[in-house]
């Protein structure tokens, strides 16, 4: 017997707060995990939120990307 997982909801709603996190913060190395690891979490185990946790994938990667370069270029307008 197979048991319902009822905790997809929350993972989703804390993915995309990590997500507005890594695109507005200055730190994605730190928050660049979040998104990704709750994305991969989404797929494997909720199958009706497979589309919406390799979106969170692709979105984390991309938001560390863009951060990380903002982030170099706010440094170097700063020095």
């Amino acid at each position: 017997m197979e048991e319902k997982k009822n905790g997809g909801s929350i993972l989703s709603s804390i993915g995309w707060i990590s997500v507005a996190l890594l695109f507005i913060t200055l730190m994605p190395p730190l928050f660049m995990f979040f998104p990704i690891c709750i994305g991969i979490v989404l797929r494997r185990d909720y199958q009706e939120q497979k589309q919406e946790g390799l979106a969170m994938i692709i979105l984390g990667v991309i938001g560390a990307l863009v951060g990380f370069l903002l982030a170099m270029y706010v440094n170097l307008k700063v020095l």
